[in-house]
């Protein structure tokens, strides 16, 4: 007979999710560390600041990469639902971006590029403007992107 219409949601989504949490999480967290390090070592050519000196702004930054690992992994288990993974993707990227600009504003002060009240300032203003539009374009354009794929 044919199968339940829930198990073959289950058995779809097993099928799209092959790769496991933890491998998903490694590679995701070992290509953000790979990139993080790249900019941090551009930033420090740019400004010319010693690599002893840049220790501590790469080991913040590879830390937000512990907070996109999980996220895009839960923004992947929705692929088949369009209208839940924009919307996934949208809080992912929202919540990512706060980190990033906090691991940046702290960076920035321990570096003495910003004082404390230039980076609060800066950084305040910048985030609230930055995140919203972030929000709403990472929707716009997963939605988008998402609705025009078929999946089978």
């Amino acid at each position: 007979m044919n199968e339940m219409p829930i198990q073959r949601d289950k058995d779809r989504m097993r099928e799209s999710c092959s790769v496991g949490f933890g491998i998903f999480i490694a590679v995701v967290f070992g290509g953000h560390a790979v990139g993080m390090a790249i900019f941090v070592g551009l930033i420090g050519l740019i400004l010319g600041i010693p690599v002893r000196n840049l220790l501590v702004p790469y080991t913040t930054l590879v830390y937000c990469g512990l907070v996109l690992s999980p996220l895009l992994y839960w923004v992947r288990l929705a692929r088949e639902r369009p209208k839940s993974c924009a919307l996934r993707f949208a809080v992912a990227m929202f919540f990512y971006l706060q980190i990033v600009v906090l691991a940046l504003g702290f960076s920035t002060i321990k570096l003495h590029i910003l004082s404390h009240a230039e980076a609060v300032r800066d950084f305040g203003l910048l985030i609230i403007p930055l995140s919203v539009f972030m929000f709403a374009a990472s929707y716009l354009v997963v939605r988008h992107t998402v609705k025009g794929t078929k999946v089978e």
